[in-house]
């Protein structure tokens, strides 16, 4: 067994390297035979190499044990355990890292597992491409959205649907789209989003898919069951009045037995009543002409005429408009870094929506002292706001869900379509508008794409 130590073997073969070198040093200076020389010139040679083979192939073991971490062979042995302490101690370490490969392995295939297991079960579809169309994953959810099979590449489902495959690979990353798929049994509205992402220097495309028709349709609803309160309300405010005063007329108008009485039997002060109940009744009749005209407008908005608008203009212009009326609120802009932000917009509907949101600061700021309004330019890379804040009492939080309602109003004589437009038309350009209300004041602010 000692034969076999690696160190034995080299201390070994180095002597008798030594000892043919010293013979060979011996024989060049002390000898005169040729030959003597040539020999232990050879024989060093020979027990060189064998040296250098000794070594390497002491080595190829290692390397062996080495090529199986490229191959993922974790059933190797380190097998030259036998030539030394130093090779038992490194065949130890080499078994206990083969070992915890191993197990890094098995928890990397578990957790892949699990992944799949996920994957499959999630109701959200996802489908993961490359750049050349190929199908990494495609989950049941997405294929039963699409109500298609399992698919391998993007473009086999332009067989289905050529709109949405065409939506699927020309997305942005962080892009947001809603379609109504129409090649499926029943009405689907999907909630598509696209991120890309780079894994070992390859692109991929993650999509995901979710119907979220049930969202909308109780959504909706919500929305029918608040206008049709704000309408019944509206309503019932003009038509109550009108029976009462129809009705009170009809008793003036009768005898006794319900019968008709002569318009020349009726006294002065009987007259008048009547006279002041038909001007009610008109006063009235006229207040819900004017709602169904109200209504028939939120119906009907203005479509938008584009151009190119630079914002700070246009809400200097509002500013300007605005300060002789401010009645001591202070009103103030600042752009700040956006002096120069341009966007595609309709400069006289959006500068209504802007001269409206003022007015109704200064409204909510009518009984209060030290009344500042202020309109802000906040924009980033993609967007731009365009915001009107004021220090009033804010909007309270029982009323702040309903303030984009149609023809709510809290006002003794708003007709509730102020917002609720406002909303409509900030649609239209692409854009929205928002609320933030506290305590402390309350931020309208008109959002808008950046040209």
């Amino acid at each position: 067994m000692v034969f076999k130590n690696f160190r034995f073997q080299i201390v070994l073969r180095g002597l008798g390297i030594g000892a043919s070198a010293v013979v060979l040093a011996w024989s060049i200076y002390a000898t005169q035979f040729l030959m003597t020389p040539i020999v232990f010139s050879l024989l060093t040679i020979i027990q060189i190499i064998a040296l250098i083979h000794y070594v390497e192939g002491t080595l190829k073991e290692v390397k062996r044990f080495s090529d199986s971490f490229v191959n993922s062979d974790y059933m190797r042995k380190f097998d030259d355990t036998d030539k030394g302490r130093i090779f038992r101690e490194l065949g130890q370490t080499f078994d206990r890292i083969i070992e915890d490969f191993k197990q890094i392995r098995i928890e990397k295939e578990e957790h892949y597992r699990y992944l799949l297991q996920v994957n499959e079960h999630v109701s959200v579809g996802l489908i993961c491409f490359k750049e050349d169309g190929r199908i990494d994953l495609m989950n049941r959810a997405a294929a039963d959205l699409l109500n298609t099979p399992m698919l391998d590449r993007m473009e086999h489902l332009q067989n289905y649907d050529e709109p949405l495959h065409y939506l699927l690979t020309h997305l942005k990353p962080g892009e947001k789209k809603l379609f109504r798929a129409s090649f499926t049994k029943e009405a689907r509205d999907l909630a598509i989003v696209v991120n890309k992402f780079i894994l070992k220097n390859e692109s991929y495309t993650l999509v995901s898919l979710q119907d979220i028709r049930a969202e909308l349709d109780a959504h909706e609803m919500t929305a029918w069951q608040k206008l049709i309160r704000v309408l019944t309300h509206e309503i019932m405010n003009s038509v109550t009045p009108v029976v009462s005063l129809t009705t009170a007329i009809k008793m003036m108008m009768e005898d006794e037995e319900g019968k008709p009485v002569p318009v020349s039997s009726l006294d002065e002060e009987t007259g008048e009543d009547i006279y002041r109940s038909v001007f009610a009744i008109e006063s009235r009749g006229k207040g819900l002409l004017g709602f169904v005209n109200a209504y028939r407008d939120y119906t009907s908005p203005p479509e938008p005429d584009l151009e190119t608008v630079n914002l700070l203009s246009l809400a200097t212009e509002a500013v300007q408009i605005m300060n002789p009326t401010m009645d001591g609120i202070a009103l103030t802009l600042d752009a700040g870094s956006n002096e120069r932000a341009l966007v595609q917009a309709d400069p006289k509907l959006i500068g209504q929506v802007l001269i409206n949101l003022i007015k109704n600061a200064k409204e909510a700021l009518s009984t209060q002292e030290g009344g500042e309004i202020s309109v802000l330019i906040l924009g980033d890379s993609a967007r731009v706001s365009l915001s009107v804040k004021d220090n009033g009492p804010g909007i309270p939080e029982d009323v702040k869900d309903e303030i984009f309602v149609p023809f709510f109003t809290t006002k003794e004589k708003g007709n509730g379509i102020g917002l609720s437009l406002s909303k409509q038309i900030m649609k239209v350009h692409g854009g929205d508008i928002t609320v933030d209300s506290d305590s402390t004041g309350t931020r309208f602010s008109l959002i808008l794409p950046l040209n």
